[in-house]
């Protein structure tokens, strides 16, 4: 009597499993493990890099003979800037300037004027901060003439001259303000530049500063020039 029982039992057990597919199972909703949600990381863009800027200073420069130091002259001046970094902290600069010998103690404007152009490299040591301190090195021509020269003698009047120099910016996205100061050397005339139209160029006897107009020119020996120069300027980037 009990194996048939047992048989039966086994065989009713069998049918009711192998009527559920394997897999075939009820699903049960299952609560996801507690986390905290992930925050997406928040990615600040750099600001752009602007590699052309162009300047407008103003400012003054003083300039002595190399053999008459104390005989020094200055001038109101005024520089156009125009600026390309191609590299992160290099930055290649040319500057065009020229100004009027300022008035003296007595109140009377001076009669001597001076121009230069000046070809430079300037190493800025942060580029992408507001405030930025530079360093600069540059190399060109300036010249000192009377107000009323003649083109040939302003050609002529032409110098080779070494600027080095520092400076403090602080810069507002595109706009920028810059303190600089430099000093100024300047070379000796070639002999052959000594002379205009066959004679010699009208200077004073300290130098080759030129003497006001309708002075009888002395000829001073061949020199050079020292000094430095200071601007504060505007500057726009793009």
């Amino acid at each position: 009597m009990k194996l048939p029982v047992i048989v039966g039992s086994l065989l009713v057990l069998g049918s009711t499993a192998f009527a559920q597919a394997p897999g075939d199972y009820e699903e049960q909703e299952l609560a996801p493990p507690s986390m905290a949600p992930v925050a997406a990381p928040v990615v600040v863009a750099a600001p752009p890099v602007r590699r052309w800027s162009i300047g407008l200073g103003v400012g003054g420069m003083e300039l002595a003979p190399h053999t008459a130091p104390d005989a020094k002259t200055h001038f109101d001046v005024g520089a156009l800037y125009i600026r390309y970094r191609p590299w992160r902290h290099l930055e290649i600069e040319l500057a065009l300037g020229g100004g009027h010998e300022s008035e003296g103690e007595d109140g009377v404007k001076g009669y001597r004027e001076v121009s230069s152009g000046v070809l430079a490299l300037r190493y800025r040591f942060n580029p992408q901060k507001k405030w930025n301190f530079f360093i600069m090195a540059g190399m060109g021509s300036i010249a000192v003439t009377n107000e009323n020269a003649t083109d040939e003698e302003r050609e002529a009047a032409h110098q080779s001259t070494l600027q080095f120099g520092a400076g403090l910016e602080r810069r507002w996205s595109r706009f920028a303000l810059a303190f600089e100061v430099r000093a100024v050397g300047v070379a000796p005339h070639d002999e052959e530049d000594m002379a205009v139209g066959g004679q010699p160029t009208k200077v004073d006897s300290t130098g080759t500063m030129p003497l006001p107009p309708g002075s009888e020119p002395t000829y001073a020996p061949n020199d050079g020039m020292k000094g430095g120069q200071f601007v504060l300027s505007g500057n726009y980037y793009f």
